[in-house]
């Protein structure tokens, strides 16, 4: 069971993006300090984001992609909550210490705290859609790319726990914004998906009962 939990939340935050070697451009040292600070500081000032994604997962057994559709809602208190409406209905909701699964069958719910694996995680997810991954200096290196009106950075896990499910995350970013555009992720097995955020909104006000399960 606690496998199954864990393979839902890797799939709901990856996102692998082929970029071309040509077109990215390694950061030096004084472009990723300014960088760093733009996000840092992009970050800090958001309470919550709205929005819708797309997400392709490809398998490495499989030559065929998986395509499908939802919604996402964070507040900085900690609270995540990522809704699949096509083409299947899938729920699962981060309220600090408590992840919340709905499907069309049966609910569930798991307290992180008896995990480090799935704290890990969680924060993985939260930091990766804020972009506060960048400052997790404990749990990734991180290394800055342009590319096009993009600022791209490749993380890579650091501690034992990650390095069993990700190869490396990489974060995009619209330069103009400074938020997070997309989160790309090549997963231990070979496998990837591919999420991309759309119609983005931050500091708009969400209702507590969206973090709950109905």
């Amino acid at each position: 069971m606690k496998k199954f939990f864990i393979v839902c939340i890797v799939c709901a935050i990856c996102r692998f993006t082929a970029v071309s070697a040509q077109s990215l451009k390694k950061a030096t040292a004084v472009q990723e300090k300014s960088m760093i600070a733009v996000i840092n500081s992009t970050a800090a000032s958001i309470r919550t984001i709205q929005c819708g994604f797309v997400q392709t997962k490809s398998l490495s057994f499989l030559s065929g992609k998986m395509t499908s559709y939802g919604s996402m809602n964070y507040n900085n208190r900690g609270k995540l909550r990522w809704e699949y409406t096509s083409p299947y209905k899938y729920t699962f909701i981060i309220n600090g210490d408590k992840v919340y699964t709905k499907s069309a069958k049966k609910t569930n719910t798991i307290d992180i705290r008896s995990s480090r694996l799935f704290q890990g995680i969680a924060q993985v997810m939260i930091n990766s859609i804020t972009g506060k991954s960048i400052s997790s200096n404990k749990d990734f290196t991180v290394d800055m790319y342009t590319s096009g009106n993009e600022w791209i950075a490749y993380l890579t896990p650091m501690k034992k726990d990650m390095k069993k499910l990700f190869k490396s995350i990489r974060l995009h970013f619209d330069y103009s914004r400074g938020i997070v555009s997309s989160v790309d992720m090549i997963e231990k097995n070979g496998d990837t998906t591919e999420i991309t955020l759309t119609g983005v909104k931050t500091n708009v006000n969400l209702n507590e009962k969206i973090f709950s399960i109905n």
